[in-house]
């Protein structure tokens, strides 16, 4: 009796899984193809102060090779220039991914705001 349920359970989570593999789709027509082209800031990463906020992508794909920022607008770049270079995203992803990087540029801000601007624009 307790088998169905078991493997009712781990069916689930298993479609689950698949489901945040599929490629990743926000505000309308853009699909952002094999990432989710979001930016994290934190306080005190290794290498830098407690106090020494940096940026960085989320997404391992759009991350690699990439250190930690200070100024958001690198990172920025960097996610939108993987659109193209690594995530196979569309051009309406790239378009809203210009989008948000001249929201970040137009904030002048460094600090967690930006990056949930940033992916907020997104439609994340």
């Amino acid at each position: 009796m307790y088998f169905p349920k078991t493997l009712l359970a781990l069916l689930a989570a298993t479609t689950a899984s698949a489901a945040a593999l599929t490629p990743r789709q926000a505000n309308g027509n853009a699909d952002f193809g094999q990432c989710t082209p979001t930016m994290d800031f934190q306080l005190g990463r290794p290498g830098r102060k407690a106090t020494e906020g940096t940026f960085l992508p989320t997404d391992a794909l759009v991350a690699k090779g990439q250190q930690d920022a200070l100024n958001p607008n690198i990172i920025t770049n960097r996610i939108c220039d993987q659109l193209t270079n690594v995530c196979n995203a569309n051009d309406a992803a790239k378009a809203l991914c210009k989008s948000a990087q001249a929201k970040v540029q137009g904030l002048g801000t460094k600090d967690a705001s930006t990056a949930d601007a940033f992916n907020q624009a997104l439609g994340f």
